[in-house]
């Protein structure tokens, strides 16, 4: 029987836009023989989610309930590549980002609360000493994807940590102070209006005061709770319409 322990992973966590390697070594044929590139005429990995488990169906774009083993091994997995030099390898290379399902939706998420999580199955199928079998491994440890700008002071987001350039309808550029709290920001909306708004944090990263471009063409200057808007200048304007102190409906300053 040929056995085919856990892939290998470089970490538990991984950052969400870089491509992962994940490696498949000392697969061994019952007789101690361990199985080299002649050996193998196919190895891939596969790819699940969460507890219970779900499996990456590449055919069909979609999470499913992880099948059992017998159905499993007529699946098609991620493709490992044999690699030279060393004990005998393949590895293949889960590039997370950008991936969508069916749906459009991200098939890989950076974890929130430690969810979601990951793991993978190697499989082989091998011809050894005229028997032809296919192998089923071990699963890895979990693993996270992370994303890497949440430790970054300045970073620039778009609608989520996968969106692209070119497909983005929203970009903010951000500052963050010592403690990574946000200290402000500019972000600059296409959808669902064409909007620019400029803001400063407090100490704990909230928003105080707020500039707003609106799409009808108003500007919306809103200070931080109790602060005013204060002009250290002259003021040039045509009509004024303010709230009377004593209530009621706001007036034209005639």
């Amino acid at each position: 029987m040929t056995t085919v322990p856990a892939p290998v992973l470089a970490s538990t966590t991984a950052p969400l836009t870089k491509p992962l390697t994940l490696r498949l070594t000392d697969v061994k044929f019952s007789d101690g023989a361990v199985a080299g590139e002649a050996d193998v005429t196919l190895a891939g990995v596969f790819v699940f989610r969460g507890s219970p488990a779900e499996l990456w169906d590449e055919m069909q774009k979609t999470w499913r309930a992880a099948p059992g083993d017998d159905e499993l091994k007529s699946a098609k997995p991620l493709a490992a590549a044999f690699k030279a030099g060393g004990a005998p390898a393949w590895e293949a290379t889960l590039v997370a980002v950008g991936q969508k399902d069916a749906a459009d939706a991200d098939v890989y998420k950076p974890a929130e609360a430690g969810t979601p999580t990951y793991f993978v199955r190697g499989l082989v199928k091998t011809t050894h000493a005229g028997v032809e079998e296919t192998t089923l491994g071990a699963p890895s440890p979990t693993f996270t994807f992370v994303d890497e700008s949440a430790n970054k002071r300045f970073t620039t987001q778009f609608d989520t940590p996968t969106t692209k350039p070119d497909e983005a309808h929203k970009v903010r550029m951000q500052l963050k102070g010592d403690a990574m709290q946000a200290a402000g920001y500019l972000e600059i909306r296409a959808q669902p209006n064409f909007e620019v708004e400029i803001a400063n944090c407090d100490g704990g990263g909230n928003v105080l005061a707020k500039f707003l471009l609106v799409a009808n063409g108003d500007i919306r200057l809103t200070p931080a709770a109790g602060a005013h808007v204060i002009v250290e200048g002259d003021i040039e304007t045509n009509k004024i319409l303010y709230a009377p102190s004593g209530g009621g409906a706001k007036q034209w300053l005639s």
